[in-house]
């Protein structure tokens, strides 16, 4: 529904505005708590009135919305008589209230944001057309290696004055040879003000960034750029992700600027938009035991799934909308009901993936279950990795924490991670110089269950310090390519990333569910004088069984420890690309080197 709202233009060039506000007394399932919005009267003003006769941005000679009956509410709208020629057009609602108060709003289903900080609205007039292509071979959750981008800071050292978005295309090659297959973006949806964002503080849900797709020299191609681009990574197999933020929004604090379903009230504290609903903590809340914030998500969610034709979603704190053993509202509801869309599609291997980190690990698989989500981001391989590189000790629940499908149903499967855009780099907690200490985490990371993600620059070795809190965390920071070039450590950790994502890619069975033991000592597996650590991955293949046999060495020294085979017979070493001959089922003091691991295979009928 709300996808159908804002700015619609006929192929004429006519435009017509259409803002829709929810009633309880003509629909009761729109709202429980909320209000009337009090309005008198709406004129729509922009830069598009000398083309009608008048002067941009006055009020005399602004379009009047008139107010129709909706089965959910109201709709206000206005058709300018006058077609308008090809190009790029900002515009505002001036709304004036039964009390003689007025206010600039922006429009809440806009699908292009304004320019700088007056937070406008937008339409295009003209411009290039493009259909997204869906993915012609969409891959099971478990098949994924994800690349988490960050589009400004990928594209700082490069883009020049190209739209971001466009210069992400000079990197194409680079990202395919890596050997991911999917890219998890950072949020793009427009967010208030001009300034660097991470975006998880949005405002216009259904506009993409200004600043991430504007071009001086083609002002009226915005979102067909982000469509371009999509279209090239489905090309190359490589699945599409977007980061949504729809726990909270940004209504800021400025009248006339924020979240338009805060402002279009004479009392902004009547938007049934906003309010308590679960766990919040950031911005405003979105309320969703309202039916008309339900619904909007959902349209937002629907309008990016299926006219960018996503490969996933990943849901931004999802402790904020999630109550526990309620189907019919928040998150569950969300995703229930985007699954029953995606299902009418045949689209089966659309991610929903949730970020729900709680304190108990436990406590967000069993969430995660019963979300009905395909996954969420998993800490704890980020934290006991770290600790383990930290100071060559492995914490004891390493193991469990490897075995990280264990308690997820079966068709859900977790995030997992050594770095992400929320914590420090692991090289600068662990110090650049001692590089090689994030390698046998690495290894880790590759050799779990899971989906895979690596944070853009990550396998060079960026090593940004980021504080745990604080307003400097969102700051510009960067990739420096050079150091993929012109420097070892970033040579060798690429080489690394590149081999580790081509093993998960030849072996299917390193992606199977089953790890041995599953969470502690067991058989000569396990953890081993706290540097070492032992454990058994397998599963079935086209031909056989695919056996692995990986070991990881923590510590600043070789070590040579015995290692236990589940087969006897010729292993392969995938890392060094040697052969070992087992006997007696066990490989008697085998050369670990310090900082490093090795991954032995096996393939039987």
């Amino acid at each position: 529904m709300y996808e159908t709202f804002g700015p619609t233009v006929a192929e004429n060039g006519r435009v017509t505005f259409n803002l829709f506000l929810p009633d309880n007394k003509v629909d009761p399932t729109q709202y429980r708590r909320g209000g009337d919005p009090k309005i008198r009267e709406i004129r729509v003003r922009g830069d598009f009135q000398h083309l009608l006769g008048g002067q941009d941005w006055d009020l005399a000679s602004a379009p009047q919305l008139s107010k129709t009956a909706h089965p959910h509410g109201w709709l206000w709208t206005a058709t300018l008589e006058t077609p308008l020629p090809e190009g790029f057009y900002q515009y505002k609602y001036f709304v004036t209230f039964q009390n003689d108060t007025d206010r600039w709003v922006t429009d809440p289903c806009t699908k292009y944001g304004g320019v700088g900080d007056d937070e406008n609205a937008a339409f295009v007039v003209g411009g290039s057309r493009l259909d997204v292509q869906p993915i012609a071979n969409p891959l099971p959750p478990e098949d994924l290696i994800i690349y988490e981008l960050m589009i400004d800071d990928f594209t700082a050292e490069f883009r020049q004055d190209r739209a971001p978005i466009d210069a992400i295309h000079d990197k194409l090659d680079y990202l395919q040879s890596l050997g991911i297959n999917a890219i998890e973006f950072m949020p793009w949806t427009a967010w208030p003000g001009a300034d660097f964002s991470w975006g998880y503080d949005p405002f216009q849900f259904f506009a993409v960034e200004y600043r991430y797709v504007h071009d001086a020299t083609q002002t009226a191609d915005k979102i067909y750029r982000l469509k371009r681009l999509i279209n090239a990574l489905h090309a190359r197999g490589i699945h599409v992700i977007m980061d949504g933020v729809f726990n909270h929004v940004r209504a800021g604090i400025n009248p006339n600027k924020g979240f338009a379903y805060v402002w279009l009230y004479q009392n902004p504290e009547e938007s049934p938009y906003v309010g308590q609903f679960a766990r919040g903590g950031f911005f405003e809340e979105f309320d969703y035991g309202n039916g008309c914030v339900q619904q909007f998500i959902h349209d937002v969610c629907q309008h990016w799934l299926d006219t960018y034709q996503l490969d996933g979603i990943r849901f931004d704190f999802t402790i904020g909308f999630f109550q526990p053993g309620d189907p019919n509202s928040g998150i569950t509801r969300l995703i229930g009901d985007l699954r029953h869309h995606l299902a009418a599609q045949n689209r089966h291997h659309v991610a929903l993936i949730v970020e729900h980190l709680t304190d108990n690990r436990y406590l967000a698989i069993n969430d995660t279950n019963q979300m009905g989500a395909t996954g969420c981001w998993f800490d704890p391989i980020m934290y006991q990795a770290l600790a383990a590189c930290r100071n060559g000790r492995i914490p004891p629940e390493l193991l469990r924490t490897l075995n990280s499908k264990l308690e997820f149903q079966p068709d859900k499967w977790p995030v997992t991670y050594i770095e992400n855009h929320d914590h420090a780099r692991l090289l600068s907690e662990v110090g650049r110089s001692r590089w090689y200490k994030s390698q046998p985490a690495a290894i880790a990371l590759f050799t779990s269950p899971g989906m895979v993600m690596v944070y853009n620059g990550q396998e060079f070795g960026e090593d940004y310090w980021l504080p745990p809190d604080g307003a400097e965390r969102v700051s510009p920071r960067p990739l420096r390519w050079q150091q993929l070039h012109d420097d070892f450590v970033g040579q060798r950790l690429r080489w690394l990333y590149g081999r580790l994502a081509t093993i998960r890619r030849l072996h299917p069975a390193l992606r199977s569910p089953n790890v041995f033991p599953a969470t502690g000592q067991a058989a000569g597996y396990g953890i081993i004088n706290e540097q070492v650590i032992i454990y058994h991955r397998y599963g079935q293949t086209a031909t056989g069984v695919a056996r692995y046999i990986v070991v990881l060495n923590f510590g600043d020294w070789d070590q040579w420890v015995d290692v236990p085979f589940s087969t006897n017979g010729v292993w392969e070493e995938l890392l060094g690309e040697t052969a070992v001959t087992v006997a007696n089922y066990r490989l008697p003091q085998a050369h670990i080197p310090s900082n490093w691991g090795r991954i032995f295979f096996q393939e039987a009928g």
